[in-house]
This record gives C-alpha cells, structure tokens and sequence, in this order.
C-alpha cells in the first residue's frame, strides 16, 4: 500500500544520509585518535618547560657556595664570610613556554572534544535509524519517523555533527602554531623556515574557508566555510 512505500522510500533516503554521516565520522575518528597521540607526545615534551631545572638550581647552590668558601677570613677563634654569593632568581617559565604549552594543550583538548562529539553523534546516528521497526506497522512508522526528523532539525543535530570537523581544523591550526613557537627556542635558521611553512599552511586553510563565502558557485564547501558564510 501507500504507506509501504512511503516507508521504504524513507528508509531508503535516511539510510543513505545517515551512512555517509558516519563514514565521514569515522574517517575523521581515525585522523583524531592519530593526532592526539602526536599533540600528546609533544605536550610531555613541552611541559617540561613550565618545570624548573633541578639541574640549573645546583648548579646555582654550588656557585653561591664556592663564592663564600672563597671569601673565607679566618680570625681565631672565628670564621668569616664577606661574600653572601650571587642571588638565585626565582624560577619563572618563559613567555615562549607559556605560549607553547596553551596551544597545545588546548588544542589536545579540542581534539579530545572533537573525538567524543563524533563518538556521541554515532550513537544519536543508529538511534536515529530505530524508527523503521519490522514489528510495527508502516504507518506508524512514517510517523515515528517524522517525529525523528524534526526532532534532528529542532536541536540542530546536523550542526554540531559538523563541528566534529571543525574542532579537529582549529586544534590542527593551534598545533602548528604552536610548532612555529617552539622552533624559535632552538634554531633560527630552522625556526625561519618552518614559521614560512607555517603561514602558508595557515593561509591556504584560510583560502579554502573564505572562497566558498565569497564566490557561491566555489566547489570547496565545507563545515568550516558553510559556518564563515553564515556570519
């Protein structure tokens, strides 16, 4: 009857939108788990910078106390010191650590967060899928159905399962960032030449996000850039 088909074609649309939703999470679930272990590897990395160096600390101790054994006087029955040595400085992370350790911590975070969105929108995907029950009737599948839908549009469901992509290109934009920072406390030469890749990784993302904004027949549409032409 009418409602038989009604329901198969149904089935047959949101199967294949809801399919190509989850293949899309899982590609990105698999470049977000690989990501995160690399920001991590980093991370252990940079935060010992925030940590003062033991090392250095003795170094100073030892100094301040050869100064003093230098200007020892001795007078019996007395021993004097003239000398209180050097001052020790007290232990403050630099600008360039501090800089480093936010945008990469925060874009481990993001990359988290990016994951567990996608990990919750497959779980909302296949409870989605439930309406088409075998043991109920068409009709009251169609409507069930249609009581889904508008519930997906309602809260906005198609758009926080785009923000899965566009929190995983935000930690992706940070994590190079803060890679530009981190090279500047090594080598010059090397920090020049990976800032320069750098911007221009940082102004083709830009490129591609603004076109479609710009120009509407721009094929490069995406998450990010349907959310730039929005604004």
């Amino acid at each position: 009857d009418g409602w038989t088909w009604v329901n198969q074609r149904t089935n047959k649309k949101d199967s294949a939108t809801m399919k190509d939703y989850s293949e899309d999470i899982d590609s990105l679930l698999v470049l977000d788990g690989l990501f995160s272990a690399v920001v991590t590897g980093f991370v252990v990395v940079a935060i010992t910078m925030l940590q003062e160096d033991t090392g250095q600390t003795s170094v100073e101790l030892l100094s301040t106390i050869s100064a003093q054994l230098s200007s020892l006087t001795i007078t019996s029955p007395y021993i004097n010191s003239t000398s209180n040595g050097p001052p020790i400085q007290p232990f403050r992370p630099t600008s360039a650590a501090r800089w480093i350790n936010s945008l990469w911590f925060i874009s481990l975070i993001l990359s988290l967060a990016s994951a567990v969105v996608g990990i919750l929108a497959k779980q909302w995907i296949r409870e989605y899928l439930q309406w088409d029950s075998q043991t109920s009737a068409s009709r009251e599948n169609v409507l069930v159905r249609e009581i889904r839908a508008e519930a997906w549009k309602e809260w906005y469901t198609t758009s926080i399962i785009s923000a899965v992509p566009v929190l995983l290109e935000v930690a992706i934009i940070l994590f190079t960032c803060g890679m530009a920072v981190f090279v500047w406390t090594l080598d010059l030469v090397v920090a020049v030449v990976v800032t320069i890749c750098v911007g221009l990784f940082l102004l083709l993302i830009a490129t591609l996000t603004l076109l479609p904004a710009i120009c509407k027949h721009c094929p490069y549409k995406s998450p990010t850039a349907w959310a730039v032409g929005r604004l």
